[in-house]
């Protein structure tokens, strides 16, 4: 069942208690002097296919008296100073929706005696960017009724819902793709995150290795970042990263994994801590080691089962980024994405096409790339690819 996120867009922060009550019921603030007025349930989400049409319901235009004669409202859609200062005031990066990909009515009539009515928003030929997920501001501008301050605003968001076939690599776990000649011997990060979505059939043996980096020869285990789930010390559904000559155990009452089940493990170094997130909350945090880490090249285990949107960063992501991205693709283009692996069967060019390519695990992270053109950031395909497509966010948890 689709869902749709309504928002309402904040004026200014100093005025959001006295403008939630207004919203919530404007008659009751507004009992003689007509006023008009956005009306939205929400905070509810909207995750939409690229090249559907959607018929937006969720959002009302109202005005706070009944009258015996006729009102037109007029409308504002696609302000971008409205979209910046609603980013600002939550934190987001939403990009505004083209256009091309929307249809909403400059004015509304309102009949005498009627006080509310949808406001029919149209999404159509939706194609989204990697940049970002995109959002519709609308205002209620005024017309024959004046609009109310601090309720005359609205923003409709849209998320991606990405269908897609994933990476299986449920081998025997000798035939793990791995690449050492990614960078040179001295190539460092002083910070690091790595994220990565699995699901696997079953949790029932220990030291099943994930995904990590691999190091320069000789190297010593300071430098490590090795992820799998169980060892001799845990259960095998208990998650667990060997690095900096050491571990993190992931408490089982925090996080224990479920066989068929999807999740998106986060691992942040900040050059001191490292944090672990699982669908983006925080289960468990230590201090290790500080300082860079070196690495040469990046590998991922032979016996995952299905696993995608393998992204190792060179910075820190802050938990609300984690948040932002559990369920979503992300921008090949970021500046601090330094390795980035859809797993979809998928090649990405550096001009941004987009080919059916089953040929290698691709790397779409641009970053590195751009600066050394003739570095190898791919991974060889071994396992194949999912004949069923899964649909994120997941539509049925």
């Amino acid at each position: 069942m689709n869902k749709i996120l309504i928002t309402l867009a904040a004026g200014m922060l100093a005025l959001t208690a006295c403008q939630n009550e207004l919203y919530n019921n404007p008659m009751e603030d507004y009992p003689v002097a007509q006023g008009a007025y956005v009306d939205a349930e929400g905070p509810v989400q909207i995750f939409v296919e690229e090249g559907k049409e959607y018929h937006v319901k969720d959002i009302k235009v109202g005005i706070t008296q009944k009258e015996e004669q006729s009102n037109t409202i007029k409308l504002e859609t696609g302000s971008q100073e409205q979209l910046d200062q609603y980013n600002a005031a939550n934190g987001t990066a939403y990009i505004m929706l083209p256009q091309e990909m929307y249809e909403v009515p400059e004015q509304m009539e309102f009949q005498p005696s009627v006080t509310k009515q949808i406001l029919p928003v149209v999404l159509k030929n939706i194609a989204f960017s990697l940049k970002g997920e995109y959002a519709l501001p609308i205002k209620v501008v005024g017309g024959s009724v004046q609009a109310i301050p601090g309720s005359n605003e609205g923003i409709v968001i849209l998320e991606k819902l990405t269908r897609t076939k994933v990476l299986n690599l449920n081998t025997d776990g000798r035939n793990t793709p791995e690449n050492a000649t990614m960078f040179p011997n001295d190539f460092k990060v002083d910070y690091w995150t790595l994220e990565f979505m699995i699901n696997r059939s079953a949790y029932t043996q220990n030291n099943m290795a994930v995904c990590g980096t691999k190091q320069v020869e000789n190297a010593g285990p300071h430098d490590e970042i090795y992820t799998r789930f169980g060892d001799v010390t845990i259960d095998p559904n208990q998650f667990q990263i060997k690095t900096g000559s050491s571990q993190i155990d992931v408490d089982k009452k925090a996080f224990a994994a479920e066989p068929n089940k999807w999740y998106m493990i986060s691992i942040v170094y900040d050059g001191k801590t490292h944090k672990i997130y699982v669908n983006g909350g925080l289960v468990a945090e230590q201090e290790i080691r500080s300082g860079a880490y070196g690495l040469v090249g990046f590998w991922v285990s032979g016996m995952n089962r299905y696993i995608r949107e393998i992204r190792f960063w060179d910075s820190p992501r802050t938990e609300q980024q984690v948040k932002n991205y559990v369920w979503k693709m992300v921008n090949p283009e970021d500046e601090g994405l330094l390795l980035y692996y859809p797993c979809n069967g998928k090649k990405r060019d550096m001009d941004g096409n987009i080919t059916e390519d089953t040929g290698m695990i691709w790397n779409w992270a641009t970053k590195y790339k751009k600066a050394h053109p003739d570095a190898n950031l791919d991974l060889p395909a071994k396992g194949f690819y999912s004949e069923e497509e899964f649909v994120f966010p997941l539509q049925n948890e």
